[in-house]
């Protein structure tokens, strides 16, 4: 069937090369050189499929996928890729393929056959669940090829990762995209392509502050136990850096524990699966939300302001180098002299994603890379029962870490857990094939059949998990059909906060505000706003307004503390820390904290206990 296909291209020798093979094999095909021409080409006449190439010498079409994936004319649209940059194939997962130089004309074909055929055109809808077998597939499939594992705990998280991929290919089944997946691991990369969906990779700087004063402590003391001229050898490796908020964490706290780091061998080694994740660490650029638990002397210390984002200094970065590691293959090195060689290893919120049997190895790799008496530092909801007793858990300000026993004589003081054997082999690809199914797509649901809350709802969790992209995303679809949805609105100021669009975002509260001026988080997210810019005193009234509307509303009272410690005001920063203490103290166990970027009762309750101590 023919397409109509909008070529983007500011190489005109290319571009004529394409408009001829597509021409010949009976496509409709328009040709845009400025990529200021592009979207209204694209909105106006509305292509079947769009294919952009990006060349070494022209990164400028990277930014134009996003504007296409965000403009509501375009974001449906298949967009392939063709690139003499093969490192953006594992960067620009939201496509719907990325093909190499030299091009491929078979795939490309074979690309716009399928859309031609319809079978990936139809959106999956982001409410979609996995039946009971269809969920066994993948569990069994993630399990052999990857180690993740994923109960039925886990499920929910499986089924975003799958639609956020499944979205990109425009495959509109759970079904159909495991026979895409078995059948291209391989030769399209699709696992690879998948594995970064699947786990949530979005921090902040300083995550479980105490995490780092632990760290900090144990740093400063082994730089006074050194003799005169003694030069100190450290090394510290974290593992599922994600965007680099970690290690940069890391970095900072060394800078600031061992004033003279200078004159010292230390490194950083930042690891993680996902190499978009690493490429925004390496560029080492943030957002304010980024830094909303970071103490301001070192936001001005060890960031340079960007536009409206925050970029991390050279001699921070100096400190880090970053690396692809799969956790589940191997340690970062194999050779024997680089065992026992880190000092500390931070491993936050990896281990969740994985079996017991598959996080003791992990834990015994990491383990064995650990100098004696090294730590190892886990996030909170995990723990090493069942999985090591080579370790011997320490603790600081309410939170907690291990430390690798030391040797006597050479003998371990306990003795290493036996070796787990590997997980059972799951069923051969054959048996696991579902049965084929009808691929043609399925007519789109109707606005009015769509649960909007149920929607909204779950973009509410997405936020949770600092999945902001995803976020704005489903909150840009509710919008264009409900756009007085206020719950909706408030979150997306929330997002768009969370980009520096601050502009956009007080837009989004006023729009909310219109609808219903009685919305405590509307002026709560004005007020961070005009803090994140500047706007002191204005902050100051919106999270008064917040308070007014909702007495036991603990982020505005603690964001106008922070805000009184700013302006000076001890008294008053006094007093606001003890009303969120009070209103903190009076919540469920372990029940989370709205708008604190997921901190619960108990952790919030150590941060204010500690700051009420350090104000007085």
């Amino acid at each position: 069937m023919p397409l109509q296909i909008l070529v983007i291209n500011e190489n005109k020798a290319f571009c004529d090369y394409l408009v001829n093979l597509l021409a010949t094999a009976g496509h409709e095909v328009s040709c845009v050189q400025l990529y200021a021409d592009a979207l209204q080409a694209a909105a106006a006449n509305r292509p079947a499929a769009i294919i952009l190439e990006i060349s070494t010498s022209d990164m400028g079409a990277v930014e134009m996928i996003s504007r296409l994936q965000r403009a509501v004319e375009t974001r449906h649209v298949p967009i392939i890729v063709i690139s003499d940059v093969p490192e953006l194939e594992f960067e620009l997962l939201n496509l719907f393929d990325f093909l190499p130089q030299p091009l491929d004309t078979v795939r490309l074909a074979e690309d716009l056959e399928a859309i031609a055929r319809g079978r990936k055109q139809s959106l999956p809808r982001q409410t979609e669940t996995l039946g009971d077998d269809t969920y066994r597939l993948y569990s069994q499939y993630l399990l052999q090829e990857s180690g993740l594992h994923f109960d039925r705990r886990n499920q929910k998280l499986l089924e975003r990762g799958l639609l956020n991929r499944m979205a990109a290919l425009k495959i509109s089944s759970f079904e159909e995209y495991y026979h895409y997946l078995v059948l291209h691991q391989e030769s399209r990369q699709e696992l690879k392509k998948l594995l970064p969906f699947l786990t949530i990779g979005e921090t902040y700087f300083f995550r479980y502050h105490a995490h780092f004063e632990a760290l900090g402590q144990i740093l400063a003391e082994k730089r006074s136990g050194l003799a005169q001229g003694e030069r100190l050898k450290l090394r510290l490796w974290s593992a599922g850096c994600s965007t680099g908020e970690e290690p940069y964490s890391l970095a900072i706290t060394v800078m600031e524990a061992i004033s003279d780091w200078k004159k010292h061998d230390i490194s950083i080694l930042a690891t993680d699966i996902d190499n978009r994740a690493l490429k925004r660490a390496q560029e080492g650029i943030y957002s304010p939300w980024a830094m909303r638990v970071m103490e301001k002397r070192n936001l001005d210390r060890y960031f340079e302001k960007s536009g409206k984002k925050f970029r991390i200094r050279d001699e921070v970065k100096s400190l880090v180098r970053f690396a692809h590691h799969n956790l589940t293959s191997s340690t970062p090195d194999q050779e024997e002299q680089d065992r026992e060689r880190f000092d500390a290893v931070f491993c936050r919120n990896v281990t969740i994603y994985f079996t017991i049997d598959i996080t003791r190895q992990i834990i015994e790799k990491i383990s064995n890379c650990l100098k004696p008496g090294g730590y190892l530092f886990l996030g909170h909801a995990e723990t090493m029962a069942q999985i090591s007793s080579r370790f011997e858990r320490q603790s600081h300000d309410g939170s907690f870490y291990y430390r690798k026993k030391t040797a006597k004589n050479g003998i371990p003081t306990e003795p290493a857990p036996p070796r787990q054997p590997a997980p059972a082999k799951a069923k051969s690809r054959q048996e696991q094939t579902p049965a084929p199914v009808n691929t043609t797509a399925p007519a789109p649901a109707s606005p009015q059949a769509v649960d909007w809350e149920r929607l909204h709802l779950h973009a509410q969790e997405l936020f949770r998990e600092e999945n902001f992209s995803e976020t704005a995303r489903l909150l840009q679809d509710i919008l264009q059909h409900r756009p007085d949805h206020t719950g909706a609105l408030i979150l997306y100021g929330f997002t768009l906060a969370n980009d520096g669009r601050f502009t956009e975002a007080l837009a989004a509260c006023e729009a909310a505000l219109k609808t219903d001026d009685l919305l405590p988080e509307a002026y709560f997210l004005k007020g961070l706003v005009y803090e994140m810019t500047d706007r002191l005193p204005e902050a100051g009234e919106e999270y008064r307004k917040a308070i007014l509307l909702q007495h036991d509303f603990v982020m505005a009272h603690y964001q106008l503390a922070q805000l009184y410690a700013r302006l000076g005001r001890k008294k008053e920063r006094l007093r606001e820390l003890n009303n969120s203490l009070r209103i903190v103290a009076g919540l469920k166990a372990k029940a989370a904290i709205p708008y604190s970027g997921g901190l619960t009762r108990e952790l919030f309750m150590d941060q204010l206990n500690k700051e009420l101590a350090k104000a007085d």
